[in-house]
């Protein structure tokens, strides 16, 4: 399959761990927040690196690559970023920054950026409470807790990190999240510890589900599993007609 049609597949699944506000259709939605009871259940992994095993189905035809995912933080800051890979070329690379917070994460920039094409950026205007998009899309409230597409998944690691399951009793975890060119929002519904299998073996993870809804039709199911921090062990993407993709992952090291 042509590598441009690939990455706009892929662009438009990871899109959809996404979480935001930015039009009159969410400003009736009601929100289903957790919020901590103390800041310190709040705990962000240490700098990682994720490596992923790909496969799926995309316009009928199998897909496999390898996908990275490297978190770097130090006491105040965050940079993570992102790669989806196939034959040694980099399709796609998600990219954010930010600061760490009582909160958890509280990004400052989020980009975009597809093989060929000019990179997209996403402007966190805290001062203004409004995100900034390069590409020319209309300003969107930034509300309180704000992510972007990528931050949401180590913004979800961290809360499992402080407080483990009981950080979401059951409930939904909702968030606003900002991709390249709009913002949506999204609740995550945590499950029981389940059983995931690894190249390295298997392990007991939490898995999170967000399921379709009017805007975005994609199904998202991420695994996080304390090995021995909690980090996104795997992350399936499955679209309404009936294409997916699964990141697997095969080696985590902690730095």
């Amino acid at each position: 399959m042509p590598p441009d049609s690939f990455a706009t597949t892929t662009r438009r699944a990871l899109l959809a761990l996404a979480a935001a506000w930015a039009s009159p259709s969410w400003a009736q939605t009601s929100l289903v927040e957790v919020a901590p009871a103390s800041a310190a259940l709040y705990q962000p992994p240490p700098s990682a690196r994720i490596a992923y095993d790909v496969d799926g189905l995309i316009g009928g035809s199998s897909y496999s690559g390898n996908a990275e995912l490297v978190w770097t933080r130090d006491s105040k800051n965050y940079q993570t970023q992102l790669l989806i890979r196939k034959f040694g070329l980099t399709l796609q690379a998600w990219t954010s920054a930010g600061r760490l917070t009582a909160r958890g994460l509280e990004p400052e920039t989020f980009s975009s950026q597809k093989i060929g094409q000019a990179e997209i950026f996403a402007y966190f205007e805290r001062d203004a409470n409004r995100i900034r998009f390069s590409a020319g899309t209309p300003n969107a409230p930034l509300q309180r807790g704000a992510q972007d597409q990528l931050s949401v998944f180590m913004q979800l690691a961290s809360l499992l990190g402080g407080a483990g399951t009981s950080a979401t009793s059951g409930k939904a975890v909702s968030m606003q999240a900002i991709g390249d060119r709009y913002a949506e929002q999204w609740s995550f519904h945590p499950s029981a510890p389940e059983t995931v299998k690894l190249p390295s073996g298997t392990l007991q993870a939490v898995k999170f589900t967000h399921e379709p809804t009017a805007e975005r039709k994609q199904r998202l199911e991420l695994w996080y599993a304390p090995t021995p921090h909690y980090v996104p062990v795997r992350i399936r993407i499955t679209e309404a007609n009936g294409d997916y993709l699964d990141l697997v992952g095969a080696n985590t090291q902690f730095r």
